[in-house]
């Protein structure tokens, strides 16, 4: 059988080879970003920040949140909610069922 995105000169790949070739990719990005992360706080420090604060990960309190955003959290909100609800009278019928036989 051959496959257009295996070379023809490699053997198949194994699935705890392909596992592993995954997960070196995963460390790789993971210490890049936490490299990235790490130099973008010290520009941050040196040019940024005029105020002298250090900069956290976390939004500024300040940063306003979108229509959008807050129709989206009150909807969440309601279906959470509705499907409790929901859950419940499925469970009292079953119980009505049960106890009428």
């Amino acid at each position: 059988m051959n496959d257009d995105w295996q070379d023809q000169n490699e053997p198949p790949k194994t699935r705890a080879d392909y596992r592993r070739e995954q997960e070196q990719a995963e460390k790789d990005f993971q210490e890049r970003d936490r490299k990235r992360v790490q130099v973008e706080k010290e520009y941050a420090r040196k040019h940024g920040n005029p105020k002298g604060n250090e900069p956290t990960d976390e939004s500024p309190i300040d940063q306003r949140v979108s229509p959008a955003e807050v129709k989206r959290k009150r909807l969440g909100h309601r279906l959470n909610w509705a499907i409790f609800w929901l859950v419940a009278l499925i469970i009292i019928v079953y119980l009505i069922l049960f106890f009428m036989n």
